[in-house]
């Protein structure tokens, strides 16, 4: 087996070379992302008017890059550190810009799903499938989006249907008995257009505690994914869309203590939105969006301290906002926000339901090309801790003469306790505050030979108050508790260049210090993180990528005596366009069959191949 998987490497990086491998981006320029308008900030404005720091990942280079899961997109993200303990469908978190995994914000559709009882979200289960783009604010947004949205907010969107209907079929196979297909449609029916995806994964995987830790036993994965948006336009300038996405998986994990153990989850998730938009008056629209999230997680876990479990995640929330353009110069957003955020777990007794209402608004400030101011606050009501206030100030400058853009933004934020936190039995503390924090940063856009190259460098700190952490009372017992500060600075650099003959490169840079108020470092968070990606196409048919990602080491518990050493791994994807119908892919990870953690204690996927293919038809 593992020569098989050396020879399928070898032959795709044979390819790459052969074909000139060289970007992040693919050749598709149909999407002009620098004027495409970015939801997550609520504006009116296109992305290069906007003065926080943010990236766009488009489906072009999702496809470029062949990762079916969104965690390996996040891999190389700026600003961002991803973690996960095992094989595919293994629990994954996200660090962005140093903040707690709890303290980012992950939208899809604007449906907020982070989970009610721990606080985060485990990306191990979303796919690729049926996405438009992925949108990354980093930095404070909580005077947008209320709490959680400290480190910065993700966005997943997915795809709008358009034109005549158009239909796929997908496989790809590989390494550790992985399988995965997918049925697509999308199109315009002229009384509505649509899109829907159905996918299916099984993967035998591999042992979730590390291999050379003598531990044998594969932890395998499903996963059934249905993704899709009904949408309708109406009075000319109405749109109202139906979104939905159900997702149905299996993961098997090893027994506390890194050996290999029974224990498996069966997860149930599905998210629901029906965004209604229309225009009131000439030059103001509102937008409605009620939303369901919905999480049914039932684990078994003999090896464990608890046997089993049962845990209900249920928010319900509807956000008005609306849009105001007030004239040339000045455009403001104000809105409502509800939610009511619901956590069962029926071992532990624990039924508790949240309430929050978010009332906000940002007025923005343009002076042609040059100039883009942004203010705006938040006030939140809540049932369980005292009301918080947050507040933001942003700008921008461009010199139109060398095409330098000036930024910068000083924001306040605030990470709401998790169910879990402040109610679960001998555990939670009811009385506990919600995390703050204060931030600044400053950063410098560059474009260079007409756009060809784009260099982007941002610095920032965050100061946190009132962390919250567990405390070991003495006897086995742990309590939450505020007790902990925290000071981030970090440095983020992206270099884009578009190379002659369709090459070209992209390259993500964070530096990164997070030390707590003792001076020591923050747990999971890599001081220094950086990826390259070279790409080439050859005649709109064929597609070629290598990329290198390296990660420092990292203090994965609050003593450091477990270290997850420093790593360097490479990948590559490949793709050829048969003709109009169908198209081949191939991609190798890990190819140098690198040994190393993400978290001590936890094994990754050594040299591993997959190949496959798509038939489109009308």
């Amino acid at each position: 087996m593992q020569r098989s998987l050396l020879l399928v490497s070898s032959f795709v990086c044979l390819l790459l070379i052969l074909s000139g491998a060289a970007s992040l981006h693919a050749a598709d320029d149909t999407i002009d992302l620098k004027t495409l308008p970015v939801t997550t900030t609520r504006t009116l404005s296109p992305a290069e008017d906007i003065p926080s720091s943010f990236s766009i990942i488009s489906k072009e280079e999702i496809e470029l890059k062949q990762t079916p899961y969104v965690e390996d997109i996040l891999r190389e993200a700026l600003g961002i550190d991803l973690v996960q303990n095992g094989p595919l469908g293994a629990a994954t978190s996200v660090f962005m810009r140093g903040a707690g995994s709890s303290a980012t914000l992950v939208l899809i559709d604007g449906v907020q799903v982070n989970s009610n009882t721990v606080g985060s979200f485990n990306f191990a289960d979303i796919t690729t499938d049926n996405i438009e783009r992925i949108e990354i604010l980093r930095g404070p947004q909580s005077t947008l989006w209320g709490s959680d949205a400290v480190g910065g907010v993700i966005n997943i969107i997915t795809k709008r249907g358009k034109g005549k209907p158009t239909h796929s079929l997908s496989f790809e196979g590989g390494s550790f008995g992985t399988f995965k297909e997918t049925l697509s449609s999308a199109g315009d029916l002229d009384f509505m257009d649509y899109s829907i995806t159905v996918s299916r994964t099984d993967s035998d995987g591999f042992s979730a505690a590390n291999k050379i830790r003598g531990n044998t036993e594969d932890d395998g994965y499903e996963n059934t994914t249905v993704s899709t948006r009904l949408g309708r336009n109406f009075l000319e300038d109405g749109r109202v869309d139906f979104i939905g996405r159900f997702t149905k998986t299996i993961v098997e994990f090893d027994a506390f203590g890194f050996v290999d153990g029974k224990g498996f989850s069966k997860n149930d998730t599905f998210y629901l939105a029906l965004p209604i938009q229309k225009a009131i008056l000439d030059r103001w629209d509102v937008k409605i969006n009620p939303t369901l999230a919905y999480e049914f997680l039932r684990t078994l876990d003999p090896g464990g301290f608890t046997k089993k479990s049962h845990i209900l995640n249920r928010t319900y929330g509807v956000d008005i906002q609306n849009n105001v353009e007030i004239n040339r110069y000045f455009s403001t957003t104000f809105g409502f926000e509800y939610e009511e955020r619901n956590g069962v777990n029926e071992e532990s007794s624990l039924r508790e339901t949240i309430k929050n209402k978010g009332y906000y608004l940002q007025t923005q400030f343009h002076y042609g090309k040059s100039i883009v101011l942004t203010a705006g606050f938040r006030h939140d009501v809540n049932s369980v801790f005292k009301d918080p206030t947050t507040y933001k100030f942003e700008g921008a400058y461009r010199f139109q003469k060398t095409g330098t853009r000036l930024r910068g933004a000083y924001a306040t934020g605030f990470r709401a306790p998790s169910l879990n936190e402040l109610f679960f039995p001998d555990f939670g503390t009811p009385s506990l505050k919600p995390e703050e924090s204060k931030s600044w940063e400053v950063g410098l856009d560059q474009n260079l030979l007409d756009d060809k190259v784009i260099i982007t460098v941002t610095y920032f700190e965050t100061d946190f108050e009132n962390l919250i952490e567990t405390v070991d009372l003495g006897g086995f017992v742990f309590r939450a508790q505020n007790v902990a500060k925290a000071t981030i600075k970090g440095v983020e650099t992206s270099i884009k260049i578009v190379l002659p003959q369709n090459f070209r490169v992209s390259t993500n840079y964070t530096w990164l210090k997070a030390r707590d108020d003792d001076g020591q470092p923050l747990q999971r968070r890599a001081e220094h993180n950086f990826s390259l990606n070279l790409s080439h196409t050859w005649k709109e048919k064929l597609n070629s990528l290598v990329g290198v990602r390296v990660r420092s080491d990292t203090r994965t518990n609050s003593t450091g005596t477990r270290i997850a050493s420093a790593f360097t791994i490479v990948r590559a994807a490949l793709s050829y366009k048969v003709n109009k119908n169908l198209k081949i892919t191939a991609r190798g990870e890990n190819l140098f069959d690198e040994n190393y953690e993400e978290i001590a204690g936890f094994g990754t996927a050594g040299v591993s191949g997959y190949g496959g293919f798509t038939w489109s038809f009308n």
